[in-house]
């Protein structure tokens, strides 16, 4: 299927930096209020959190996948229905059969090293070979000045210091922003989050309109913001929820809507409900990790997905364990939100735990986003340093 919306590929050899430099070209567009996502098409299990947490954090959280034709699908089924411009972090060399992720792609930025000429060779050819209109091709150097050799109409130059937990800056890296800026609201974003409003099944509570109107100045929800939001929300009534949020606040959401239907936009898969989970014992053939430790007033719940994927469509019928009713339950796992939110629900309305909380790497802390008692309220944090050693690896 032909999709009109761009879809830039950010390419290039291990270590040029194209994790450090898709985070900051991700930010500066949210600073532009331009809408648009961002896919890891390549199982390294990164994401934004790993360059907003510490590197030892980094190390025990991240967990890398295998390229499994799994994998290359739900990436070239997100790139063929996307809704939203994209940009596709894909580095490495890839195989024959992951070319399709290429071939989905409209245009390319290219980080590459000088010191590995056959790879810059190998993503020339790949550019060419699947008809993506270049952007740019950049050199990415440890040491050294930041400079444009030319900005037309392939930006060429060189950036300097993409390293982890900073952000690129200077002319070159500002005239890669513009580049993507004038692409990217070649398309109305106005226009396209109207048209999926009209598409919800119940009235659209749009998260990022509320941040603007609660925090104007800040870039992203933080958990003492919480009460707040919900205090402001209708209940009793179905609602559907869109914009960018981290997993506890979507499992805030869910929550808040109680036995009413709940609505979710996904960037991949447009507007879903979370699936239907079972509890009980669950058989060694499922897609999924899962680590249960107690602690005296709470429990641990590691979820992993086992390829880093796990289709929507395989989501109803995951069973995961019964745990206390009379403790706490702390979510952790690198999980897309449409399963942390079926999870929420699993656990605070069907299995009527005291509370709930969903682990957050960037704040190293779980955040409370469901509570029958008085001890632990929505936005409430707790330190995971009480987990001691059972946090790491999820």
């Amino acid at each position: 299927m032909f999709n009109p919306l761009p879809a830039v590929l950010i390419g290039g050899p291990p270590h040029a930096g194209k994790s450090v430099l898709t985070y900051s070209l991700t930010q500066a567009l949210r600073k532009r209020h331009i809408d648009h996502y961002v896919i890891r098409a390549c199982p390294n299990g990164e994401g934004d959190w790993s360059q907003e947490i510490d590197h030892e954090a980094v190390r025990l959280i991240r967990i890398k996948g295998k390229w499994r034709p799994e994998f290359v699908r739900s990436v070239c089924y997100a790139l063929e229905h996307r809704h939203f411009p994209l940009l596709v972090d894909m580095g490495g060399r890839p195989e024959e059969w992951q070319m399709d992720i290429l071939a989905n792609c409209t245009h390319s930025l290219l980080l590459l090293r000088p010191d590995d000429e056959a790879s810059s060779r190998f993503w020339q050819y790949l550019v060419e070979k699947n008809a993506l209109l270049p952007l740019a091709r950049v050199t990415s150097l440890q040491h050294g000045l930041s400079t444009i050799t030319t900005r037309g109409p392939v930006i060429e130059g060189t950036l300097v210091g993409l390293n982890r937990h900073s952000l690129a800056q200077g002319p070159l890296f500002d005239a890669l922003v513009e580049r993507i800026d004038t692409l990217f609201t070649s398309y109305s974003s106005e226009e396209l989050r109207q048209r999926y409003f009209t598409m919800a099944a119940a009235p659209v509570v749009d998260l990022d309109a509320l941040l603007h109107q609660h925090a104007p100045q800040s870039e992203r929800w933080e958990p003492h913001m919480l009460p707040a939001l919900l205090a402001e929300l209708p209940r009793a009534t179905a609602l559907a929820f869109y914009g960018r949020g981290t997993n506890w606040l979507y499992g805030a959401m869910v929550e808040h809507t109680g036995s009413h239907a709940f609505y979710q936009f996904d960037p991949r898969l447009g507007w879903v409900t979370p699936p239907q989970l079972l509890l009980g014992s669950a058989p060694p053939t499922q897609a999924l990790s899962i680590e249960v430790t107690q602690y005296a007033d709470m429990t641990l719940l590691a979820v992993r997905l086992l390829d880093d994927y796990l289709d929507y469509a395989e989501g109803d019928g995951l069973i995961f364990p019964l745990l206390p009713r009379e403790g706490g339950v702390v979510l952790s796992g690198k999980l897309p939100h449409w399963l942390v939110t079926a999870l929420v629900h699993l656990y605070s309305t069907s299995a009527g735990v005291s509370w709930v909380a969903c682990n957050s790497p960037q704040l190293q802390q779980a955040v409370v986003v469901a509570s029958r008692v008085e001890t632990h309220a929505p936005g409430d944090v707790i330190a995971l340093h009480l987990f001691g050693e059972a946090i790491e690896g999820v």
